[in-house]
């Protein structure tokens, strides 16, 4: 299942209400929702793939990525992240999949190289999946504050281990230690088992989401009716932190979550001034570290790290330290350019 019920606001003006960032184009020609189906396809084959999101989105969703309704999967109010996945096992075993089915959890908002890479460590996820809740771990790069981090265990076999501690979003210093460390790594949201052994730890630790999650399977008037009870928690607090069989699954390919401009300077390289050039083209003079995504050409004098990016009458132009406080900027703007 690909997971596609963010908005992306700190994408804006990219990301808008009536294009959220799975439907924007940020590696190359397919929008990050068509990315993500075909790397699922290096896995399976499109009959078994779905789509977790929301009724607006799935219409949009829909014109992109053509499959069978009964493959979205639609929320019908916004619950984090275990909610769904419980729901999506549910659906699994009442559509008659066995317990020992291998489940893998994608994110739509993912930029990953090396598709190779990813094929392999998945796979060997899949072939334990019965075994532990596999969690893929990236090594870290930078001290990034914004992702959660996960630290290794006892070793399993080479690559994979048991997980001692989780850690959300660290402060800065903390991060910038972990990136020293052998130990942590990055959680990078995707998650693999067998449908039977995700529904034990729901039947421990969540029993009232495995019940509900069960009544939503049933039919339509089930779901619209219990999935708004379940909740409101993400799968690493209602399940990861509390299972004894969570495991890690050192990944060996490069990767990034799209979720805020910063990620296109990652993407994209430097160009010859030293500028992240996404769309458009730039003169530029004693610039440097500067991300420019426009349709026309852009003059930088004497100006450095960043943000120019230009979408449907909008034009932002934003230090790139103050990027964490686009929501803030967001909140300011007038419904109809959101």
């Amino acid at each position: 299942m690909i997971m596609a019920g963010g908005s992306g606001t700190r994408l804006w003006p990219l990301s808008r209400v009536s294009r959220p960032k799975q439907l924007i184009q940020i590696g190359g020609k397919k929008t990050l929702i068509e990315e993500a189906f075909e790397r699922a396809r290096l896995l399976t084959s499109p009959d078994r793939i779905y789509i977790g999101t929301n009724k607006d989105l799935a219409a949009k969703i829909q014109k992109v990525i053509k499959l069978d309704k009964k493959q979205y999967l639609i929320e019908p109010e916004a619950r984090n992240t275990a909610p769904i996945i419980a729901y999506f096992a549910a659906y699994l075993k009442q559509n008659g999949s066995e317990d020992n089915a291998g489940v893998v959890i994608l994110a739509a908002d993912h930029h990953i190289e090396e598709q190779d890479k990813w094929v392999e460590t998945i796979k060997l996820a899949l072939s334990r999946a019965g075994e532990r809740i596999w969690c893929i771990g990236i090594k870290p790069t930078r001290a990034e504050t914004g992702y959660g981090y996960l630290e290794s265990g006892i070793e399993i076999v080479p690559r994979m281990s048991t997980i001692s501690s989780f850690r959300e979003k660290p402060d800065y210093q903390t991060a910038a230690h972990y990136v020293t460390t052998e130990r942590h790594f990055w959680n990078s949201g995707m998650f693999v088992f067998s449908i039977g052994r995700l529904r034990e730890d729901l039947r421990v630790y969540q029993s009232n989401m495995l019940k509900l999650s069960d009544a939503c399977a049933q039919n339509s008037a089930g779901l619209a009716k219990n999935f708004p009870k379940m909740e409101n928690i993400s799968i690493d607090y209602a399940l990861m932190e509390k299972t004894k069989k969570v495991g890690l699954i050192q990944a060996d390919f490069s990767w990034d979550d799209v979720g805020s401009f910063d990620a296109l300077g990652r993407i994209y390289p430097r160009d010859e001034a030293g500028n992240h050039v996404v769309s458009g083209s730039t003169i530029s003079h004693r610039s440097k570290g500067n991300i420019v995504k426009t349709q026309m050409k852009v003059a930088l004098l004497g100006l450095e790290n960043c943000v120019i990016v230009e979408d449907n009458g909008v034009l932002l132009v934003a230090k790139r330290e103050a990027l964490p406080e686009i929501k803030e900027l967001r909140a300011k703007v007038p419904k109809e350019l959101l």
